[in-house]
């Protein structure tokens, strides 16, 4: 009989356990779903975040204090989940629910509450952002950097490179309002913070943290040389692009797979630079060099 097989679907169902109430159980959840996350597969984790969700949420309502940091933390996921999928309306509504259970706690001043408070801020951002909501956006980032910048008041070190996250999202805030000038005054923020990093840097070793420390300064300069570029500011933007290119090929030859793209991207943006500026033969040797790179 033809729809057979959708009639007797429900023969092949299983039905679900209930879920255990238990913090263990919640937490197993949401490490296996952060797990999926982790390894671009979205969906398997929305299913784990959820039921750890909807745990965390019951404990929440029994004991608010005990739970209120893993349960924030689940939403957090489930936003992140919806942010990959590129469902921004939902990973609003999620990371809203992060805000949301942290800021009852924010009068505690615990830094692990108020840090993931300011990463949830930074988060609504985000899904503002995408959605070319530039002024709700910012008002969220600079929430966030409110957050930071008394965190940094104990630990500034550990904080900086959020303050500068924060700066640079500002930066692309602006840039998406044409507010040009603002957009280069908080690059140049992002920049001060990450050349003092790598001044104080004990190491002297091309470690992992003063790698990490250059690409973030080299993308630093790229990005302000482009505001540059859109202001037809020519010469300010070569200049920046130029030292971007300078770390990006120290980078590329002490690890070609990881950097030689970025290297490759900003030669390229020197090509394209050089025939605004009408300087024909040097965007023929930049064009050339972003095909044929010889690290």
């Amino acid at each position: 009989v033809d729809g057979s097989d959708e009639m007797f679907d429900f023969f092949n169902w299983k039905k679900e356990e209930p879920l255990n109430i238990d913090p263990d159980t919640a937490l197993a959840l949401a490490e296996e779903g952060e797990a999926f996350l982790e390894g671009n597969d979205p969906k398997k984790a929305e299913k784990l975040y959820k039921k750890s969700f909807e745990i965390y949420k019951t404990l929440f309502e029994e004991k608010p204090d005990e739970y209120r940091e893993q349960t924030a933390r689940c939403a957090e996921g489930l936003g992140s989940v919806y942010e990959m999928l590129e469902k921004y309306n939902d990973a609003y509504e999620y990371y809203m629910m992060s805000v949301e259970f942290l800021k009852e706690a924010a009068d505690t001043k615990m830094p692990d509450l108020m840090e993931l408070l300011a990463d949830s801020y930074c988060n609504v951002g985000d899904t503002y952002f995408f959605r070319n909501k530039y002024e709700n956006a910012e008002k969220e980032y600079k929430t966030a950097l409110e957050v930071y910048i008394e965190l940094a008041g104990t630990d500034s070190e550990k904080y900086l490179e959020d303050i500068a996250y924060c700066y640079d999202c500002l930066a692309k805030s602006s840039s998406g309002k044409e507010e040009y000038s603002r957009s280069i005054e908080y690059y140049e923020k992002v920049i001060e913070i990450y050349e003092k990093l790598i001044a104080d840097h004990k190491s002297e070793q091309l470690d992992e943290t003063m790698i990490d420390y250059k690409d973030e300064l080299a993308a630093g300069y790229g990005d302000i040389g482009y505001i540059y570029s859109c202001c037809k500011n020519y010469e300010d933007a070569e200049r920046y692009y130029l030292k971007a290119a300078e770390i990006y090929k120290m980078l590329a030859s002490n690890d070609p797979e990881q950097f030689s793209d970025s290297l490759s991207s900003q030669y390229a943006d020197l090509s394209a630079l050089y025939e605004d500026m009408e300087k024909t033969d040097l965007a023929k040797e930049y064009d050339k060099l972003s095909q044929n790179l010889d690290i």
